[in-house]
């Protein structure tokens, strides 16, 4: 219950009793950059002071919380976060992070919009409003991602919808997870959502993956705030350089731990200013938040990699609370901010003991002290698997009959993703992968509205046998299938759609493992303990019996090839998609190209 202002004034001077005194704690202020003792009185949801406790009359309802040998420091914030990518319910992802400390995320939408619309992102935050957490909304900047001639999306979200999304009380910023040619061809529709979210005064995000130079000054002069797509090092201080915020986060190949002490070390010797550094999670699964943790696994990482660990905290608390221009209500441990509050056991090794939101314990010891309400997603959202026929070898396979040999376009998933070109076996009429090469065959097969489109190519991908399959496949979500066998290519894919989505490996006409994602092909309804197992026993399928030799986290890589917005070059069930023209490209070569 939220108290009056006045009534936070009477506690401050003592004419009033708080209702929860943590006290004998040190206090890491992320204002100034301190640790030092101090105690924190709340009054209903909210901080009423920080000093001594022994200065006040505390009432006997007065519920004190001893705080010796702990760090008090302020609840975690994750400027981007999608849960569809973890797989799990909003339910589950409160019972695995907020024990952790993560007290808010901003999560953006889109993956759940792109294929229920509006109904989806509905249901996902009626969930959301009954969990210990606060789950605020990016609101999605463009649902589809691409034109129809480019790719096929269950749903779209209009620019009238998109307003209404933005005047909901959970929306904190317009999501930026669009290709940046939208920005720099000045769409129309993109800059009116643009201005309305300025008009508003709230955030504009955006991505810039690989521009530079005047693309880079004129993405920025387009409104956006941040970008969370730098690979290395030098990515990042160009665009802090530019003005832009820096959203970090540890991927495959991309900001390893390396990248981190390196960005550690030039802050130090050049004095570099932190405060427009973020640390987020973005697209991360339920295995790897089981295993590494959520943001204190990024804090932990920082302060590992040089980073000292006040500084890595306020890149998760104040840092983010300024980005998203919520910085009067969160993101410090100050007289009239709400009162999420952390406490530590141990500061370096973020280990949480006991986390407040709003003032009231929710978790302690490793679990939420209370059960959120179960939620149940209606029928509806679990019928989103729409194939126009049950998928057969020969609609994965690409034709050129009458020639022994083609020259085709590879995708190759580098940083950035580009194309190469290569001699491919045809046999029969069909063009063969190549594994020995390294080169598999893949297919976006159409999953929304049965039209039967199926978009063929081939990637740079090692597997020696067998088939992967899934509905995970940003941004539209159909069914994504890889492999070198196009038997078992067509019986994954199959598999998919028979359990309503997933994740399928397939090796000599047999399923090896399987995650089952009901929930618009995107989320399971199992906990998350099950479902991080589950995904564990695909990646060790794909390891061991397919023969990928990607060893961390290759579902990352899978989910996010197709992704036709991070240049160059991107999957869809219209075929390859060249990220800076949004247009398809061929993949065998004609004579003479």
């Amino acid at each position: 219950m939220t108290n009056s202002r006045e009534t936070l004034v009477d506690v401050a001077l003592g004419k009033v009793s708080p209702d929860v005194v943590i006290a004998g704690g040190d206090l890491v202020n992320v204002l100034t950059h301190e640790i030092y003792p101090a105690d924190v009185l709340i009054k209903g949801d909210r901080i009423a002071a920080v000093g001594d406790a022994g200065e006040y009359d505390l009432s006997d309802d007065c519920r004190v919380i001893d705080a010796a040998d702990h760090y008090l420091v302020p609840g975690f914030m994750d400027p981007h976060f999608h849960v569809e990518s973890s797989s799990i319910t909003v339910t589950e992802l409160a019972k695995l992070i907020v024990p952790r400390g993560v007290t808010m995320v901003a999560e953006d939408p889109h993956e759940i919009a792109n294929v229920l619309g509006m109904r989806g992102i509905e249901q996902l935050f009626a969930e959301g409003r009954g969990v210990p957490l606060h789950f605020c909304l990016r609101v999605p900047g463009r649902v589809p991602p691409l034109d129809p001639d480019c790719d096929t999306s269950g749903a779209s979200l209009s620019l009238e919808e998109t307003r209404l999304l933005l005047d909901w009380p959970e929306a904190v910023c317009l999501a930026g997870d669009v290709n940046s040619e939208l920005l720099l061809r000045k769409d129309r529709t993109h800059f009116e959502k643009i201005d309305y979210t300025l008009k508003k005064g709230m955030t504009v995000s955006g991505q810039c993956a690989g521009l530079s130079g005047k693309q880079m000054n004129a993405f920025i002069a387009a409104g956006p705030e941040d970008s969370h797509v730098s690979a290395t090092v030098e990515e990042v201080l160009d665009i802090l350089r530019h003005g832009l915020k820096a959203l970090l986060t540890h991927r495959p190949s991309k900001l390893e731990p390396k990248d981190f002490a390196k960005l550690a070390e030039l802050i130090q010797e050049h004095g570099l200013d932190t405060r427009n550094i973020l640390l987020h999670t973005d697209d991360t699964h339920a295995n790897q938040l089981a295993k590494e943790g959520h943001l204190e696994y990024r804090i932990r990482l920082a302060i590992e990699n040089g980073f000292d660990p006040i500084t890595a905290i306020q890149m998760a608390t104040i840092n983010v609370a300024d980005f998203l221009r919520i910085a009067r209500d969160y993101g410090s441990i100050s007289p009239g901010k709400y009162a999420d509050i952390v406490l530590l056991s141990d500061l370096e090794r973020v280990k949480a003991d006991k986390v407040f939101i709003h003032g009231k314990l929710v978790a302690e010891g490793g679990h939420l002290v209370e059960q959120p309400p179960e939620f149940q997603y209606p029928q509806w959202t679990r019928e989103t698997m729409h194939l126009k026929a049950p998928v057969g070898a020969d609609d994965l396979q690409i034709f050129a009959p009458g020639q022994e040999q083609v020259r085709a376009r590879v995708a190759v998933p580098d940083t950035p993703k580009r194309i190469e070109i290569e001699t491919l076996d045809v046999l029969n009429g069909v063009v063969h992968p190549d594994p020995p090469k390294g080169i598999a065959s893949m297919a976006v097969v159409e999953r929304h509205k049965a039209t039967g489109s199926v978009g063929k190519g081939f990637w740079k991908y090692p597997m020696t046998a067998g088939a992967y399959a899934s509905s995970v496949t940003h941004d539209s979500h159909n069914i994504f299938v890889v492999g070198v066998d196009f038997e078992d290519m067509a019986l994954a894919v199959n598999q998919v759609a028979a359990t309503q989505g997933g994740y399928v490996v397939v090796k000599d006409g047999q399923v090896l493992a399987q995650v089952e994602l009901p929930i618009a092909g995107l989320l399971s309804e199992e906990p998350f303990e099950t479902v991080a197992e589950k995904m564990e026993a695909v990646e060790k399928a794909l390891r061991e019996q397919l023969g990928c030799t990607i060893e961390y986290r290759p579902l990352y890589f899978l989910n996010l090839f197709s992704l036709p917005n991070v240049p160059n070059v991107g999957v869809t069930d219209k075929g390859l998609i060249a990220s800076e023209l949004m247009a398809p490209i061929d993949v065998v070569l004609q004579e003479g190209e």
